[in-house]
């Protein structure tokens, strides 16, 4: 305990007035000799006992009126941990002080020796409770806080800033509230406090003033990444401890909704339980229980990278999620946006990023009712060559604007350098036309296209090609599987055709071959020439592979090309795909598609092209006939889809680490990026790989450099779905991370001023003391009337009695 007016504390000096004027404000009785001794009666009974506890209670409730009255004008104090201890002990105290006064009631009226007795033992008993309570409680307690008002503090103040406190209720933002708030907590400090700022950057100490701490608080902006609370929680922690300044103080503004709240921090609950009564943790809500809001959720596309030429479809689910639930449906529209390819932009002017031209290719409308959801499919078609960026958007107003809008990149390539492996160089010939049959040059005026023989594959510069076909290959040495397979995993496209060639389902087992499999082959399945019934069936008719189908979707006459001859699989490896299957009843597959590193591999088990020899067995009728344009059209999707194999997803979440391929020999080494705030920043290749960091604002980022002619690549952040959840913490789940009684909870100024005073200056005893004082006042008043009444009554009789008594004296003298 302390007090605010610790010298008031010399005024319970004035207790000794009663008792003085107790002792020495009676009168001396005087001697009279008198003969008669009738009053002796009348004066016994005043100096009784009974008399006397009255006299002694009276003045007793003035000394204890006065005490009261000093200390509560000297402002006593305790810790607010202890607060309830002190009524406690107090609740004792005057329950031990009415089983004081109710034994010596007992005692002086002479009530039976059990009675009085009872009452002693139990009044020793409860003082003895309330001396010991309250000497522990003292002891072992929390000292009080400092009563310097202008004593400095170490303060950490943290802000929340994760994407749901972009809401906007009324014309400002949570994060607006927040800054407000933060400002005005500042500006209680006094001037001389060390604060640190934790809104997502890291803060190693307590280095800033409130005045330098303000401006950190305007500059702090909404991210597309949710904050770790409880891991600033603790971080803050570590800071202001460290700090040797004796007031420690954590604020958290926030919003309350969970995703900031979901991280784990084993230790924290227990450090803060330790530190609990060192340092004050206050949460300050900023949120609201009344919301709505919009919601897209993270998009899907079919392909991130596909043929130039192709077509993508998106597909994205939309929410709808209000706190009070209505059946009244709503109708939104979903737009896809596709932002046009200019190789002179982006540019910076004037502080304004320059962008492409933007245009609506997709829109769908969908009718959703409160807490209800769609789903719905965007498609852009003809995506010419180079990297395409999308935006999907709500056209509905919404408080939370980040969830309404969604990034994508897409890359749609030419055809790349592709080299085709085949004994037969007619069939070589065939599919070299169908790749590039605008015999397309590379910049050293080299085919793009180049076919050779499998015994000239030892001496080839794999590395000069995007895509590698090996048409009927034979068995293969370990050395060439390895080549081929490295080349695979750097990022490399291949495409086997699995024929004749390469022997028994026996001699194959074991092969290096095998190791560029989807699996291992376990027979050939043969059929006779009659037995048409068997025939490719796609079970994947969105894979780029049919792309160059896609319009005529199920209608392609598949049943006119039989497949009589095919390499099956016993069992298929971990990501296997297949596209295509046979028609029969076990169904085994045709084309099979899986990633080896970086690298894609299609297979198909039966070859193609084929041409027709006599006295061998025909395989297949894909390529037989006048028109077999099915079977172009699957070689040509095969070979657009390889030559995009080593692109990685362009599609971040906000937080993540963000690195791009770029080999040198296609790319520029070094990039301007763009970000969607108009901030720019060079980036180069290291290793052939261009390290970004990682975003915390969504958007399109732009990559531009030169080589030869400008260079454009880009890639999208989002906030993850999850993050922008609007689910309030209630105090139980803020009890779980925190630990009960370990922080405080304000939601307005008003509720901080008093949260954190009670915790810096601790709980002021003056308004409880004060109602004790008006309490013995009254009593006072109450027994000193009944006191005065009854000696004056008593002092009316006595002079009464003494008037009789005379006259019958001086009727005796007469009768004498």
């Amino acid at each position: 305990m302390s007090f605010l007016h610790l010298s008031l504390i010399a005024g319970l000096a004035v207790v000794t007035v009663p008792i003085m004027l107790h002792l020495f404000g009676q009168k001396q009785p005087q001697m009279i000799d008198f003969p008669a001794l009738r009053f002796v009666r009348q004066t016994r009974q005043e100096q009784s006992s009974s008399w006397q506890l009255r006299h002694f209670l009276l003045l007793l409730l003035r000394i204890l009126l006065l005490a009261a009255l000093a200390l509560a004008l000297a402002r006593p104090r305790v810790h607010s941990a202890m607060l309830g201890s002190v009524l406690g002990v107090t609740g004792v105290a005057v329950l031990a002080a009415l089983a004081s006064l109710i034994a010596a009631v007992a005692f002086v009226s002479k009530r039976p020796f059990s009675v009085w007795l009872t009452c002693t033992v139990i009044a020793i008993a409860l003082w003895a409770s309330a001396g010991l309570w309250g000497a522990r409680s003292l002891s072992s307690g929390p000292s009080v806080p400092t009563s310097d008002s202008s004593a400095p503090i170490a303060a950490a103040l943290i802000i929340d800033n994760s994407p749901t406190m972009g809401y906007q209720a009324g014309n400002q933002t949570r994060l607006e509230a927040a800054q407000e708030m933060s400002t005005w907590i500042l500006d209680q400090l006094p001037l001389d406090s060390r604060v640190g700022v934790l809104s997502g950057a890291p803060v190693g100490a307590l280095a800033l003033d409130p005045n330098t701490a303000k401006s950190q608080v305007k500059i702090v902006e909404v991210r597309a990444l949710h904050v770790d609370l409880l891991s600033q929680i603790r971080t803050a922690l570590d800071l202001v401890l460290a700090n040797e300044l004796e007031r420690k103080e954590i604020y958290v503004v926030t919003d309350l909704m969970s995703p900031s709240w979901n991280s784990v921090q084993t230790d924290l609950i227990a450090l803060l339980n330790q530190h609990k009564d060192e340092v004050l943790v206050q949460i300050i809500d900023i949120g609201e229980t009344s919301f709505n809001n919009w919601q897209l959720s993270d998009v899907e596309a079919d392909f991130y990278t596909l043929p130039a030429g192709g077509d993508v479809t998106f597909t994205v689910n939309v929410y709808r999620v209000d706190s009070v639930a209505s059946d009244k449906v709503s109708t939104v529209s979903v737009e896809l946006f596709q932002e046009a390819i200019d190789p002179n932009l982006p540019v910076v002017s004037n502080g304004e990023l320059m962008t492409p031209d933007s245009r609506v290719v997709d829109r769908v409308n969908v009718d959703i009712k409160s807490g209800g959801s769609a789903t719905v499919e965007l498609k852009a078609t003809a995506l010419a060559a180079g990297t395409h960026h999308f935006t999907i958007r709500l056209d509905q107003p919404d408080p939370l604007m980040i969830d309404n809008q969604r990034y994508v990149t897409v890359v749609a390539r030419e055809q790349q350098p592709t080299l085709i492996v085949a004994n037969d160089t007619e069939l070589a010939r065939q599919l070299k036309l169908l790749v590039d049959i605008r015999g397309a040059r590379a910049e050293d005026g080299s085919s793009l296209v180049e076919d050779i023989r499998y015994a000239q594959l030892s001496r080839v510069e794999l590395e000069k090609y995007d895509v590698v076909c090996l048409l009927d290959p034979p068995p293969m040495s370990e050395s060439m599987a390895t080549r081929i397979k490295e080349h695979v995993m750097g990022g490399g496209g291949l495409l086997t055709i699995l024929g004749p060639n390469l022997g028994s389902p026996d001699q194959i087992r074991g092969n290096a071959l095998e190791s560029l499999l989807p699996g291992t082959p376990s027979q050939v399945l043969a059929r006779q020439p009659s037995d048409r019934s068997a025939f490719l069936v796609p079970v994947a008719l969105t894979h780029p592979v049919f792309h160059e189908l896609a319009a005529m979707d199920d209608q392609v006459p598949w049943y006119l090309f039989p497949i009589f001859r095919s390499i099956t699989f016993g069992s298929l490896v971990d990501g296997a795909v297949v596209l295509a299957n046979l028609s029969t009843e076990d169904n085994p597959p045709v084309l099979v598609s899986h990633k080896i590193g970086r690298g894609q591999v299609l297979t198909l088990t039966t070859p193609l092209p084929e041409t027709e020899v006599r006295g061998a067995p025909l395989w297949n009728e894909l390529w037989i006939g006048t028109d077999p344009w099915p079977a172009y059209a699957l070689l040509l999707g095969s070979f657009q889809t390889l030559s995009g194999a080593d692109q990685a997803n362009l599609n971040f979440a906000a937080g993540s680490p963000v690195n791009l391929e770029n080999d040198t020999f296609r790319w520029p080494s070094r990039y301007q990026l763009f970000a969607p705030n108009a901030q720019t920043r060079r980036a180069d290749t290291t290793d052939g790989q261009l390290a970004l960091g990682k975003f915390e604002r969504a958007g399109i980022y732009r990559l531009r450099g030169m080589r030869n002619q400008p260079v454009t690549r880009g890639f999208s952040i989002n906030a993850a779905a999850d993050d922008t959840q609007l689910m309030r913490l209630d105090s139980v789940q803020l009890d779980e991370r925190l630990g009960e009684h370990n922080y405080r909870v304000a939601r307005n100024r008003n509720e901080v001023e008093s949260s954190v005073g009670q915790a810096r200056f601790g709980r002021e005893l003056y308004p409880l003391l004060m109602v004790f004082v008006a309490a013995l006042f009254l009593a006072e008043q109450a027994m000193s009337n009944r006191f005065y009444k009854l000696q004056l009554s008593r002092g009316a009789r006595v002079r009464a009695s003494a008037k009789v008594s005379s006259s019958r004296v001086v009727t005796s003298r007469e009768g004498v």
